[in-house]
């Protein structure tokens, strides 16, 4: 082999790394959670129905969800 061999990850790593990622993502994806609230929050002042603005904010954030999760395609 050329050059030093690193030795595999413990488990302990992968779990802190894991969690960071977690924590991450979490913040990344706050802006998106706080846009569909916004939305939810403005279909309702156009006289929406609380549960028909909840069903298409929810579909939104679930659509954009997915097309992150997918890389943005």
């Amino acid at each position: 082999m050329i050059g030093p061999s690193t030795p595999p990850p413990t488990p302990t790593d992968l779990k802190r790394a894991v969690q960071t990622a977690m924590l991450d993502m979490a913040g990344v994806l706050e802006p998106v959670y706080d846009a569909a609230d916004g939305m939810r929050r403005d279909l309702e002042s156009r006289g929406w129905s609380p549960t028909m603005a909840e069903q298409c904010a929810g579909t939104w954030l679930a659509a954009t969800l997915q097309m992150i999760g997918r890389g943005g395609t």
